[in-house]
């Protein structure tokens, strides 16, 4: 349990962060809460695989793609918007759930099979 609080803390840093961006002129607050919850469920991923509950496979590589779309769309969005920016956030965030939908699939295979 102790492992899935940082997880649930990058979430909601990740989840503030956006909203900040949105609602506030603190973008620059927002974007740090996002980078900082990004780095707690990049932790946590790391945490898990190093335990074992998690063997990394191909799934990484849209936990890449996701993050540099992801970040891409924002740092296009703060500096020229347009319509490009939005279809890299919007790729991203749902290349993102299909990365967690795999992730969660995989570590509950893995701790099927270790039962």
């Amino acid at each position: 349990m102790q492992s899935k609080k940082l997880l649930f803390l990058g979430i909601t840093l990740l989840v503030f962060g956006i909203v900040f961006r949105k609602f506030t002129d603190l973008t620059g607050l927002g974007l740090s809460m996002i980078l900082i919850g990004v780095g707690c469920k990049t932790i946590y991923i790391i945490a898990k695989a190093k335990s074992g509950e998690y063997k990394p496979g191909k799934e990484l590589i849209w936990l890449f793609l996701v993050l540099a779309l992801f970040l891409t769309g924002l740092v296009l969005k703060s500096n020229s918007p347009g319509i490009f920016s939005i279809v890299l956030i919007i790729s991203g965030l749902s290349l993102k759930l299909l990365f967690i939908l795999i992730f969660i699939r995989k570590v509950k295979t893995d701790k099927t099979l270790l039962d």
